[in-house]
């Protein structure tokens, strides 16, 4: 079973420095909005295959059945601190969502058989478990997730 096969297209992720400072631009230019605002801190994580502790912060608005995600790092090294070091604010990964944490497992499996690099990787308890992979071919990043469900947000940004 392939990658794309259990997995549904979730969202597509910008980083940036200001969640809340992004998405009302893009609600004011683009009508996107309104945007729910959470705090992720993973109790689990890992960057390029070390252990890390990091926090963030991201922003979604749903699309006609899609979503942007605004993703901002608050705390610790990650592949977001990282990306906004190397290259500023921009377009950072593309996110597949699974039903069920053996269905992203599996999908995580077969991107280790095609030998794909795990750039980071974290869990919220059971409530999330996500996966970034180089996706070299895109010069891009790839993200699996599997999530239980959404707590309420934080803020609303309209």
């Amino acid at each position: 079973m392939g990658v794309a096969d259990s997995g549904a297209l979730h969202h597509t992720c910008f980083v940036v420095r200001d969640v809340e400072e992004a998405a009302k631009a893009l609600s004011e230019s683009l009508s996107i909005g309104p945007w729910n605002v959470w705090t992720i801190e993973p109790t689990e994580a890992t960057v390029r295959g070390e252990p890390r502790s990091f926090s963030f912060r991201i922003a979604l608005a749903e699309v006609e059945g899609g979503a942007f995600e605004l993703l901002a790092p608050l705390s610790g090294d990650s592949v977001y601190t990282e990306f906004l070091d190397d290259q500023g604010e921009g377009h950072h990964h593309t996110c597949f969502a699974y039903s069920t944490l053996e269905a992203m497992q599996e999908a995580r499996s077969e991107l280790f058989a095609q030998g794909r690099e795990l750039v980071q990787s974290g869990s919220v308890g059971d409530a999330a478990e996500f996966s970034y992979f180089a996706i070299p071919e895109v010069g891009s990043v790839l993200e699996l997730l599997f999530l239980a469900e959404l707590p309420p947000p934080e803020k609303t940004i309209e």
